[in-house]
């Protein structure tokens, strides 16, 4: 059976990165169309990818959702898919700063597994036409987590350790106000740029 591209992308994904009940608290994005609209081009890992926002509001409560595909590309034949993945964020404000809480929805038609289903917290960081995401450092996640600056489980198991916060949304944004956020978000995770 052959794994797509995507399939190996959310393998790495599921194994590597911290995970969160729940979504950060903050600020609503003033400009969010303007911010997330279009395709955006980039890599995952090895692979190039092709980012689309295809949904974008504004629920009760005023919190922000954004909603796209990931679609995997052929290194050598940029025309050819090899998968893709649904995807579906909270976008907030934090000290002037952009933070997404993505869930993964789908794999190529397929929904994602129970184990998946965590948030993931992405740092955004924007120029005119680019926008790099970063996410939270594994080790430093698992350091704060035994000292308690916040609250989750660690398992120490794997090469690395697996981390899944508990720690609600209002409290993630308190330890957010005052991180040294290089240092929590300091593994780039991808970069795109815009397609005009």
């Amino acid at each position: 059976m052959q794994i797509s591209a995507i399939g190996v992308f959310l393998f790495a994904l599921s194994a590597c990165f911290p995970t969160s009940q729940y979504p950060i608290s903050g600020t609503p994005l003033e400009n969010l169309d303007d911010t997330f609209s279009g395709i955006w081009e980039g890599t995952l890992g090895d692979s190039p990818v092709t980012v689309l926002f295809i949904q974008q509001g504004q629920d009760d409560t005023g919190t922000h959702h954004i909603g796209g595909l990931i679609v995997a590309h052929h290194a050598e034949r940029l025309s050819l898919n090899e998968g893709w993945l649904e995807f579906g964020a909270e976008v907030s404000v934090v000290r002037g700063e952009i933070f997404l809480s993505a869930r993964l929805k789908q794999m190529d038609g397929q929904p994602t597994e129970a184990d998946e289903q965590g948030y993931y917290l992405f740092r955004v960081q924007l120029e005119e036409t680019s926008m790099t995401l970063s996410r939270m450092d594994n080790m430093v996640t698992a350091e704060l987590v035994e000292r308690s600056a916040l609250q989750g489980t660690v398992d120490h198991s794997g090469p690395l350790p697996t981390v899944e916060l508990t720690s609600d949304g209002q409290d993630l944004r308190a330890f957010f106000m005052t991180a040294d956020l290089d240092e929590v978000f300091s593994r780039v995770y991808a970069r795109f740029t815009r397609r005009r």
